[in-house]
């Protein structure tokens, strides 16, 4: 599929998310699905592996069959691991049809969104893409961006959503308080160990906004 991809994050939680074929790209993507609050029905003549533990357990719902067009009927997303291209092709026609998100493993021109690589400091999600055109090369950047990426940086997201309640004005004027505050070095503050610094540069630049907000009054 030519073109430029938009980058986006899908919600999937509680969403009915349908995955075909067994393998281990199938069972990266499925446990990738389940951690993330997916409604998971697995469509493969056999299962082994995590995915068949998950479906003892009933955490996902297994159809021991091969794929039909109506395993698409009320799913949101779905996910083909298959290498057999007239399936395949079959699977893309019938999620057309649908409306439904699919991703073929490998199969750029039968996705209508591509699994990108990811590196994760939760909540941060850091995801490379290169279309599906070198999944080796987007593997290589993550583990680049992973080794320069801090592991606390999900701490001070967290921290940040709590100091943003504090934040008065609108989205402009909130954007570039933020802005100031990070280029003046809060995150790096913050990742040194130094929190209760980092937490006084945000209060400090809280007060200073306060009085600006007065004087215009």
């Amino acid at each position: 599929m030519d073109g430029i991809w938009i980058p986006v994050f899908l919600q999937v939680r509680e969403r009915e998310c349908l995955l075909v074929g067994d393998g281990a790209e199938a069972r990266a993507k499925g446990t990738a699905l389940l951690r993330a609050g997916a409604r998971l029905t697995v469509v493969a003549p056999e299962l082994a592996g995590s995915l068949l533990e998950e479906a003892r357990t009933g955490r996902l719902r297994w159809l021991a069959e091969r794929f039909r067009p109506d395993h698409l009927d009320g799913v949101w997303l779905a996910v083909s691991a298959l290498a057999d291209e007239e399936v395949n092709a079959a699977i893309h026609a019938a999620a057309l049809a649908r409306g439904v998100w699919l991703n073929v493993v490998d199969r750029p021109r039968y996705c209508t969104f591509v699994w990108p690589a990811v590196v994760e400091r939760p909540p941060v999600t850091v995801a490379i893409s290169t279309g599906g055109r070198s999944p080796a090369l987007a593997g290589y950047l993550r583990r680049r961006i992973g080794e320069w990426l801090p592991m606390g940086i999900g701490g001070l997201a967290e921290r940040l959503a709590e100091w943003r309640k504090g934040v008065p004005g609108g989205l402009a004027a909130r954007a570039r308080f933020w802005h100031n505050l990070l280029n003046d070095g809060l995150a790096e503050r913050y990742l040194a160990g130094d929190e209760a610094g980092a937490e006084a540069m945000v209060r400090e630049a809280l007060a200073q906004k306060g009085e600006e907000w007065e004087e215009k009054r």
